[in-house]
């Protein structure tokens, strides 16, 4: 009833659905396990019964399972109960979209600008690209240096109206247009709402951008 078979992967297998249990979003394949210090735990644990079950004790509800963790694991079997501090790195490892050289802010992304790279995300933000495809004509809102991983703040739509630029502001009320000069004070996309300043006043309004040149703004 004893000579736990391979702990070592047995100790991994355990690990993997834990940490995927609390992250859906990754696969056992994307995670990587690399151990520190533990031969001489996994040499212990070979002594266990082999039909001993292994679990993860959780510590606290908002233990994070990434990075350099130490993981209390539980072997029960019969009436045996015993638990072993294991210490791993923790890396998931998925292929993500990266600069393939400086890309300066202002600029419409292309294809050329882009790379398919296997990066550990286990510690960055959730909001990284998979795919080149949705990143292709984006603008880049900062310099993003090569090599980089890009994130979804460091990308836009191309502005339909530019700061500085010349616009016609249409002032609109039941059954009245007024049409007026004016000049973008900020960057906005079709149908969000930008600042305006009057050519006839100097008055700073707020109106939403219908056209190329033209922002609207109801009475």
């Amino acid at each position: 009833s004893y000579a736990l078979d391979n702990p070592e992967q047995k100790v991994t297998d355990t690990i993997k659905n834990y940490i995927v249990a609390k992250y859906p979003d990754w696969s056992k394949d994307e995670i990587r396990l690399t151990y520190k210090t533990a031969e001489n735990i996994f040499s212990e644990m070979t002594a266990l019964p082999k039909d001993s079950q292994l679990s993860v004790i959780e510590v606290y509800t908002d233990f994070k399972p990434v990075g350099s963790v130490v993981f209390p694991i539980r072997a029960v079997a019969g009436g045996m109960d015993r638990k072993f501090m294991i210490r791993a790195k923790v890396d998931v490892v998925k292929k993500v979209a990266a600069a393939a050289r400086l890309i300066k802010k202002g600029r419409s992304i292309e294809s050329a600008d882009l790379k398919i790279e296997e990066r550990d995300v286990a510690l960055l933000p959730q909001k990284y690209f998979l795919s080149a495809e949705p990143l292709v004509s984006k603008e880049a809102k900062i310099s993003i240096p090569g090599n980089s991983t890009i994130f979804e703040w460091m990308v836009g739509e191309v502005p339909l109206v530019r700061r500085g630029a010349p616009v016609t502001l249409i002032v609109t009320a039941p059954g009245l247009a007024v049409k007026t000069k004016a000049q973008a004070q900020e960057d906005g996309v079709l149908g969000s709402e930008i600042k305006v300043k009057r050519a006839d006043s100097n008055k700073i309004v707020a109106g939403k951008i219908i056209s190329a040149g033209e922002v609207e703004v109801k009475l």
